[in-house]
């Protein structure tokens, strides 16, 4: 990454924080991976999607909650940030910090985490991915939280295709609207199998590629590891304020 990318990644991470939150955790070094498109390492999950979580594309993952789709995001994040910088934008504040970005609240190597500083702001979310996208300094940037409307997920996709990134939209909104290069469909298949070492547990879940213009649709059955602290419930009348106490 060049001296001037460096910088433009600097004054955006200081424009996201004044507008968005403080959430944000900056690592740069990583360089962007030449492969085409990003692989979860869950082999059922790439076997139905080969190629993996398409560049240059708009890619759509929706489910109600426990479907597994928050399992499937996490090992998609995991695994990119070893091959590229990733952007996370966790629009609802329903993702847990510590989890996602380590028990001292910084992001993993080549990780980004935007969140609001108030759930009333969730719909900013496609507005901060859009600024991320511009920077062109990302290899995959994904939307957690509600789905862009057409005219966003427009410029959104437009972006990705223009800077060569792949753009992820996870969502429980099946139907937002438009049409996504590449969608997947979750659900819950089974109950889990109990907490294992660590609260970490197995669940199946059915997942349906519904649409990509590359592979066939079909659907698989996936094992993922679901771990509790994948998201936060919290109620609305109830702050969060596990962030300060661990201050």
């Amino acid at each position: 990454m060049g001296t001037a990318a460096a910088h433009d990644l600097d004054r955006l991470r200081v424009e996201l924080e004044k507008r968005f939150g403080t959430a944000i955790r900056p690592l740069p070094g990583l360089e962007q991976a030449p492969e085409r498109g990003f692989r979860t390492g869950v082999r059922a999950l790439d076997q139905l999607l080969p190629g993996g979580v398409p560049r240059g594309a708009a890619t759509l993952w929706s489910g109600q909650p426990t479907s597994g789709r928050t399992a499937a995001v996490r090992a998609l994040v995991e695994a990119a940030t070893r091959e590229t910088l990733v952007a996370l934008v966790d629009a609802t504040r329903t993702l847990d910090p510590a989890a996602w970005c380590g028990p001292d609240g910084h992001s993993a190597p080549g990780l980004w985490v935007a969140r609001p500083p108030t759930p009333d702001r969730e719909m900013e979310g496609a507005w901060v991915a859009e600024a991320l996208l511009r920077t062109g300094a990302f290899g995959l940037v994904v939307l957690d939280g509600p789905a862009p409307d057409p005219t966003e997920a427009h410029r959104l996709r437009a972006l990705a295709r223009e800077t060569d990134a792949a753009l992820l939209v996870s969502t429980e909104d099946p139907n937002p609207g438009w049409r996504a290069d590449v969608r997947l469909e979750f659900r819950r298949a089974g109950e889990g199998a109990g907490l294992g070492t660590g609260g970490r547990f197995r669940r199946r879940s059915g997942v349906r590629l519904a649409r990509s213009a590359g592979a066939r649709t079909g659907e698989r059955h996936v094992e993922l590891v679901h771990e509790p602290p994948n998201r936060l419930h919290t109620a609305p009348r109830a702050a969060d304020r596990r962030a300060a106490a661990r201050r």
